[in-house]
């Protein structure tokens, strides 16, 4: 019997108040709110078959109870609920229940209590199959709210500027101030279970992840696995597939390294600006989260040939988004993500950034840019990257016509013009690139961005510029000046 209006809870699998004090003391990574939710439905949950509404827990921890259904949502990630659509009297359509389970045994810190066997539906790998636990911090803990559009202007204003270019491995806290909505935002890049920090080259397997991701929901569906709480499992191959990228040589090795370094680093933001906490309801100014959750990599050898597998769990909101609506957060041109110059990255999801969904172009000085694009580097430093990247983007561009990735590009595609002024001590190459989307003019002072409105993936058009193998559409990627 139900009570109170959905979504409901229940505690059908018994599980007690010891029990879930063993759950926290081996889940370091769970808030006090997360403890008191676990805590409560374990006591007051129904084990007979019975509902109740969240509303109660709302009522208890003091909190709306959207926010509560948010926080439930990053504990079916973190594998300690389960997510059920149940019928219900009063609605036509089915309704959300939660239920607390016992967490799968490898998603713990390492030395813990041993719990009784994982009730929780996780995808069961084969025996032979090595499984390394990379973090045991489970899940984030900020991306909880059921738009999707913060994780995209997280990752899209934020994440990108914070990472290092350094080419050195990063162990210690790695701390930057990036410009949000105008307002100087302290990062903190912390590394967890000696792993080194994530680096700005991963973001774009982190990228070719969720694209693909996207990809596979609108062609295949989602896994019963994951619908229900679970983890997704994907050769690494398909992501490097959809990135351009071979499959053969070191590319599944450092994608794998990535993943690695992604799934083992946490983000924390000092002070975050009024309008998103506004926007978003959080209480805090402060907050944490990491860019993957719970992750194992196993792999498998074939007598023919040898593929590597990763098992993960996302954030809650991307998840919902995916099984939702099949959505690409980034929409970036698989040729953008197959460059492997991680600067030439920013600068794409930079030029995204300052157009948003709404403006065909604006104008920025260099010193703006280079806060918004780089800040942990200096200006200096910021130019010679910008420059080079404007200078080897022909290079790139000649390749993939080579390759014929692009089958047709124009004679003077690229055109680099000394320079004729001088932005502080540092000279900047002029030309006008076209960055797959962006057009970029850039001049002494200033960089001009326009949007290519032919472009598939950021224009209003469905003929792109682009000239795809698999498309039959053509283009100039660079506007000689």
């Amino acid at each position: 019997m139900a009570t109170g209006a959905p979504p409901f809870y229940d505690n059908l699998n018994g599980i007690t108040g010891e029990i879930v004090q063993q759950i926290i003391r081996l889940m370091p990574g769970l808030d006090e709110t997360h403890r008191k939710i676990l805590s409560f439905m374990a006591l007051s949950g129904h084990t007979d078959g019975g509902r109740a509404s969240i509303e109660e827990i709302a009522a208890y921890i003091g909190f709306k109870p959207a926010a509560i259904r948010n926080r439930l949502k990053v504990l079916v990630s973190a594998g300690v609920a389960q997510h059920h659509m149940v019928a219900f009297e009063r609605c036509r359509r089915p309704v959300s229940l939660y239920r607390l389970v016992l967490p799968e045994l490898s998603r713990l810190s390492e030395g813990g209590a041993v719990l009784a066997a994982p009730v929780a539906k996780i995808p069961v790998l084969p025996e032979s199959h090595e499984i390394h636990s990379l973090s045991h911090e489970l899940f984030s803990a900020v991306l909880r709210e059921e738009t999707p559009f913060f994780v995209d202007n997280l990752f899209c204003t934020v994440l990108f500027s914070a990472l290092p270019v350094s080419r050195k491995l990063i162990y210690d806290p790695f701390r930057v101030v990036v410009d949000w909505y105008g307002q100087d935002v302290p990062v903190t890049l912390r590394p967890l279970a000696e792993k080194p920090v994530c680096k700005a080259d991963d973001l774009r397997f982190y990228i070719g992840l969720i694209t693909y991701l996207s990809e596979l929901v609108q062609t295949e569906g989602v896994p019963h696995a994951v619908t229900d709480g679970g983890a997704w499992t994907i050769k690494v191959s398909d992501v490097l597939n959809l990135m351009g990228l071979s499959t053969s040589g070191g590319n599944t090795k450092t994608a794998l390294a990535s993943f690695e370094r992604l799934a083992s680093t946490s983000v924390e933001l000092a002070a975050l600006p009024p309008q998103v906490m506004e926007r978003y309801s959080f209480e805090r100014a402060e907050q944490s989260f990491q860019a993957l959750g719970n992750f194992g990599i196993y792999q498998k050898t074939a007598k023919v040939n040898k593929a590597a597998f990763i098992t993960f769990t996302l954030p809650p909101t991307i998840n919902d988004s995916l099984i939702k609506y099949g959505r690409d957060f980034f929409k970036l041109s698989p040729n953008a993500l197959r460059y492997n110059e991680a600067y030439f990255l920013r600068i794409h999801l930079w030029a995204k950034r300052r157009l948003g969904q709404n403006l065909n172009s604006k104008t920025i000085d260099h010193r703006r840019a280079w806060k918004e694009i780089s800040p942990g580097i200096s200006f200096k430093e910021h130019i010679k990257r910008f420059n080079d990247v404007v200078v080897n983007f022909f290079d790139y561009v000649d390749d993939l016509r080579v390759e014929k990735v692009i089958t047709q590009v124009q004679s003077n595609m690229l055109a680099i013009v000394q320079p004729t002024g001088v932005q502080g001590n540092h000279q900047v190459v002029n030309a006008t690139i076209n960055v797959f989307g962006y057009i970029l003019r850039i001049t002494d002072t200033h960089v001009h961005i326009t949007r290519d409105i032919a472009d598939p993936y950021v224009g209003i058009g469905k003929s792109s510029p682009v000239l795809l193998s698999h498309t039959g559409r053509d283009t100039a990627l660079v506007v000689a000046e």
